[in-house]
């Protein structure tokens, strides 16, 4: 039994946090001692109960200006971790952020090492947030990719060879449930036969989300019964601009268009579950992503789904159990939407093949995957730049 300490910037359900708890829970299953550990702004909790130990890093209202914003909030982990004292064998951090309040605190962890998972590589216009993610990855004992396109980033920008372990999914807790779907159709005020397309992640850049909207448009004008509902919301960066212009759109379309786009902003474990059940199609254009945890999760739970054609979408997915379109294209996103709404043939191929594809990710393997990369680390004492992965095998 190794003892592990899993660390997390955020208490709301974003990638990286749903990707840490579900990840210490597959570890909790196998054995291990796990802890999670999360930035908690105003007493906030985990966006769900988990079956493993979760404790709490206090985090206060903080400026606005981003530097500033970060600085203090890896100030927060560093003294969260000189508050707790944790003794773990492994320290796994899932974001620069936790992984720089780690790396400040090395006295705390002793001999043991740190692990930082990559979701995306991201090219930050602030060259004190392009240091933070830098020294997270240079300066950890093991540094992991999520895809095959973060891999790259990060050996052409760093020149640091990371091994690829992917993402899960646990199928049956997204898996059809009458009574769950019920329930959603009062809570969305959507009823039985009408068209729902989702997206998960809220309205920000890399989620393409204007394009979404134009794209969106014809289709909603078309089909008098559609909707188009947009879950998530909890980043750390606020895109105001970017949200203002989204509204602002939204404000100037017809009031029988305006009134079925709806910004849902953070919704709860629940809510995203039924909205899953009761969407026909997942819509995730993303100009940047790295690898889309909601289309696994939508695969599950028996939605089609609309994806760009490029990375990593084209990693796990192929034409058999997805439609892709190009992100930089409106019309190719409506077409696709559209084209899928109405051929029900079609729609009912992709949703058999993505359940079945969906399946074949397991949050058990991720699992195996991270202790045979635990257990190397374990076993050599090695410094940060030293390749331990010839034998790690993608996920």
């Amino acid at each position: 039994m190794t003892s592990i300490g899993l660390f997390t910037y955020s208490t709301k359900p974003r990638g990286s946090v749903v990707h840490a708890c579900c990840l210490a829970e597959a570890l909790t299953a196998r054995g291990h001692d796990v802890t999670l550990y999360a930035l908690s702004k105003a007493g906030d909790r985990l966006f769900r109960e988990l079956s493993c130990p979760v404790r709490y890093l206090d985090a206060a209202p903080a400026p606005s200006e981003p530097d500033a914003l970060i600085a203090q909030r890896i100030q927060e982990v560093a003294e969260g971790v000189a508050r707790l004292r944790p003794q773990h064998d492994i320290y796994h951090a899932e974001d620069c952020l936790v992984a720089s309040g780690l790396l400040s605190r090395r006295a705390e962890r002793a001999r043991s090492p740190l692990v930082r998972t990559l979701h995306h590589f991201e090219h930050f216009e602030s060259a004190f947030l392009q240091a933070c993610q830098r020294r997270s990855i240079l300066e950890a004992d093991a540094a992991l990719c999520v895809s095959r396109v973060s891999q790259r980033d990060v050996q052409r920008e760093l020149s640091r060879q990371c091994p690829i372990i992917g993402n899960g999914v646990d199928f049956e807790r997204f898996a059809g449930n009458a009574e769950l779907r019920a329930w959603a159709r009062g809570r969305f005020e959507v009823c039985e036969g009408e068209l729902v397309v989702l997206s998960v992640g809220g309205v920000e850049p890399r989620k393409n989300s204007l394009r979404a909207l134009e794209a969106m448009l014809p289709i909603l004008s078309q089909h008098r019964t559609a909707h188009w509902l947009v879950a998530g919301g909890s980043s750390i960066w606020e895109h105001d601009s970017y949200r203002r212009d989204f509204r602002e759109r939204v404000a100037s379309l017809a009031p029988s268009v305006r009134s079925r786009v709806v910004e849902l902003g953070a919704v709860t474990e629940q809510e995203l579950l039924g909205l899953y059940q009761i969407s026909q199609i997942l819509l995730c254009p993303s100009l940047q992503e790295g690898f889309g945890l909601c289309v696994l999760e939508a695969l599950a739970a028996g939605a089609a789904v609309v994806v760009s054609d490029r990375e990593p979408f084209t990693e796990y997915l192929d034409e058999q159990s997805a439609t892709f379109a190009n992100p930089e294209s409106v019309a190719s996103i409506s077409v696709a939407v559209d084209r899928l709404w109405n051929d029900s043939e079609r729609r009912a191929e992709l949703i058999r093949n993505g359940a079945a594809r969906a399946r074949a990710f397991s949050w058990d393997n991720v699992a195996r995957e991270h202790e045979r990369l635990y257990r190397r680390l374990l076993e050599r004492a090695v410094p940060p730049s030293a390749n331990i992965y010839e034998d790690t095998a993608h996920a």
